[in-house]
């Protein structure tokens, strides 16, 4: 008796595993192999990055000793700590390999990590020589994706969003390539207003009276968003009629303690559409992207309006106020008489 409960307790044991592993077998499309290296190459030896999406679009960075560049912007400054983000990223999963989702080339198809139907392929190279190709593909949820190594059957996931692999100059941009240092800037010349450094080294008004004085903060302010402009997009070289920078909606001027004057146009923002556009054309958008042509760069940019709405609402009387009257001295209490007591 004792026999054959131990026989029936052996076969349930062994039924129980045969269960698993023809489960596991049917979802990765083959049983675990041995956990090895999924991406073997190094950040630091990747010089050039090739991105392409399914659609045939394709786009090229390239690193020029410690900042990246985008050749199809005639080297325009990319925006390099996401760049080099992106390869640590992958780098770090050198000896990350976890367990597979599948492994099979009809799930491969399936998850469009294929040689032949992807998201996205990634093409990481050194010196022209690839180090590692990525195929990404579907999203299993929330910033998650499927990717899969070159010549590995394994499909893997990780935490990245189709956003991080976009297929488009703008969104790798350096947004804070017109970006300036304050502690730079020696003259402003915005509308009505004229601000120069002064002896105390702050920025003020050029016809500053001697009962007046500048309120700290509200000048601080205008002149950090003069330095800490964002750009959004590149519109090449050319500036058309369309872009509204004849005339501009708003024209100023920067000299820098080199010498350097810097002139700044935004184009003016679109017309509304009249009664019968709005029947023959879609509605724009709410907040439509503006022109920005900047003297001293060959690119036109693409900038959010509100920027401009707050240069151009800069005025002296919001940055100038008279300055408080000083109290004159309490009068000293006159001495007493002599023999008065005190």
């Amino acid at each position: 008796m004792k026999r054959l409960i131990w026989f029936l307790l052996i076969l349930l044991l062994a039924q129980i595993g045969l269960v698993a592993t023809i489960r596991f077998t049917d979802r990765t499309g083959t049983e675990r192999t041995e956990k090895g290296v999924l991406l073997d190459f190094k950040a630091t030896d990747i010089n050039e990055v090739l991105l392409e999406d399914g659609e045939g679009h394709h786009l090229a960075l390239k690193k020029d000793k410690d900042r990246w560049f985008l050749p199809e912007a005639g080297l325009f400054p990319a925006d390099t700590a996401r760049v080099q983000d992106l390869i640590d990223r992958l780098a770090g999963m050198h000896m990350q390999r976890g367990w597979p989702e599948a492994a099979t080339a009809e799930a491969a198809a399936r998850f469009k990590v294929a040689p032949d139907k992807y998201v996205r392929k990634l093409n990481l190279l050194k010196d022209g020589t690839a180090q590692a190709i990525v195929y990404f593909g579907a999203s299993p949820g929330l910033r998650k994706i499927y990717l899969r190594a070159d010549n590995d059957p394994e499909i893997q996931s990780m935490s990245l969003s189709q956003h991080d692999l976009e297929v488009r100059v703008d969104s790798w941009i350096d947004p804070t390539v017109l970006q300036l240092k304050p502690e730079r800037i020696k003259r402003i010349e915005l509308p009505g207003l004229r601000l120069e450094r002064g002896q105390d080294g702050g920025l003020q008004p050029s016809d500053l009276a001697p009962d007046e004085e500048v309120v700290g903060e509200l000048r601080d302010a205008l002149v950090n968003r003069l330095a800490g402009l964002m750009v959004t997009g590149l519109l090449g070289t050319e500036a058309r009629p369309e872009y509204g920078l004849h005339p501009p909606g708003l024209q100023y001027t920067v000299e820098l303690d080199n010498g350097t004057v810097v002139e700044y146009l935004f184009g003016q923002p679109p017309k509304p559409a009249t009664p019968a556009e709005k029947d023959a054309a879609p509605m724009p958008p709410a907040d439509p992207p503006l022109v920005l042509k900047v003297s001293n760069q060959e690119q036109l940019f693409k900038v959010d309006g509100w920027q401009m709405d707050e240069l151009k609402n800069a005025a002296r009387s919001s940055l100038v106020r008279t300055k408080a009257p000083i109290s004159a001295a309490p009068p000293e209490p006159s001495p007493a008489p002599a023999g008065q007591a005190q």
